[in-house]
């Protein structure tokens, strides 16, 4: 679709393609002494596909959706500095105690995820990511896996799930550098924004022609895009269509998940008289339940964490605390939330000293009982 000069006119403006998809921010290509240096630090053989996207860009920035768990919008580059590529190969050997690299960093997300080849085993790409802190995520700590065979597969992953240009919320970056372009440039322009938009996962056609189940991208997202809204129509097209309401769409997490952790209760009693599992509701989604429904997910196998009380420490609903506050016993998990509880403790006393509110009263005489039971004496 590009002509040379088509790409001479995008490389003006930062904008390059490599495998189809477009990198934006890009900085020039690298030189043959920059390769050679790389390879120096490598145990292994640079694969040709990385070779021929630092030939593309060597740095730059990507702004697709992609169908793992893990962020790729940076390749990393000549920049100074500690998210450089030269940064982060320095890191990577610190860590491993050697000067030379099995599995060269070559992008990721700033300091939270990275993407590596192996040069030893053909150009395989893994990732690693940073663990985020309980309530974030089902599974604390840090994750590492594989990814994808090598480069080509894993950009021809890269697609947007939403159209930036009618209202969608992927590809923002992308189609404001697309658009900057337009106004010099606006034939190469439209032939960028075409490639871009050659990449939506369009599931709401999927779901129109009733091939939207066996498509499991675009299943993911429909469930996700319903359970987020708590569009009780469209899960109730989708179940209809053949998609399984119980399967994981986002990081482990079911639509009832999503549905109750974006507090759309009507959708998630929806849901649950469609049998749903319910195990992880209330881990992600305590803060949006009160304590009859609380005590109904629980009752069908939800299971109540130290992370699902950290959701409700600061509710005023003392009911849904106390109950899950007695389903826990004293643990270094539940102890980190003792500072919390007397600090909530003693701002509902003071309000409750000022307004004779004896609701109040109540609520901070729980929350003081409650910290001395998972965390006596304070830290």
């Amino acid at each position: 679709m590009l002509s040379e000069r088509d790409r001479e006119t995008a490389a003006e403006a930062g904008i390059v393609v490599f495998a189809n998809r477009i990198i934006t921010e890009a900085e020039p290509p690298i030189d043959g002494e920059t390769l050679a240096a790389v390879a120096a630090r490598c145990s292994g053989t640079i694969p040709v596909e990385l070779v021929a996207l630092w030939r593309t860009a060597f740095g730059g920035r990507l702004d697709y959706d992609l169908d793992a768990p893990v962020s790729f919008s940076e390749v990393f580059g000549s920049h100074d500095g500690y998210h450089d590529l030269w940064g982060w190969i320095d890191h990577e050997a610190e860590l491993a105690g050697s000067p030379k690299l099995r599995y060269l960093p070559f992008g990721g997300f700033e300091y939270l995820d990275r993407l590596y080849v192996d040069t030893e085993g053909g150009g395989a790409v893994v990732y690693w990511q940073q663990g985020l802190p309980p309530g974030w995520e089902l599974e604390t700590g840090d994750h590492a896996d594989s990814l994808a065979s090598g480069l080509t597969e894993l950009f021809g992953r890269l697609a947007l799930e939403e159209d930036p240009w009618n209202g969608g919320d992927s590809g923002l970056e992308l189609r404001d550098a697309i658009d900057e372009l337009g106004a010099e440039s606006p034939d190469v322009a439209q032939k960028l924004r075409d490639l871009a938009r050659s990449t939506i996962l369009d599931w709401r056609a999927a779901l129109a022609r009733g091939e939207i189940a066996a498509q499991p991208r675009m299943r993911r997202i429909g469930l996700d895009r319903a359970a987020a809204t708590g569009d009780i129509d469209l899960l109730d097209r989708l179940a209809a269509a053949g998609c399984n309401l119980a399967e994981p769409v986002r990081n482990g997490l079911t639509p009832i998940d999503i549905a109750l952790a974006n507090r759309h209760v009507p959708a998630v009693e929806w849901l649950l008289t469609r049998q749903v599992p319910v195990t992880n509701t209330l881990r992600v989604g305590a803060h949006a339940a009160d304590a009859t429904l609380a005590r109904r997910l629980a009752a069908q196998g939800a299971l109540i964490t130290p992370d699902a009380f950290g959701h409700v420490v600061e509710s005023v609903d003392m009911d849904l605390v106390t109950f899950l506050a007695a389903s826990l016993q004293p643990s270094e998990e539940m102890r980190h939330y003792g500072p919390r509880l007397r600090m909530q403790a003693a701002q509902a006393r003071i309000a409750a000293d000022r307004t004779a509110d004896e609701t109040l009263r109540h609520r901070s005489t729980v929350l003081r009982e409650l910290a001395e039971r998972f965390d006596p004496g304070g830290r």
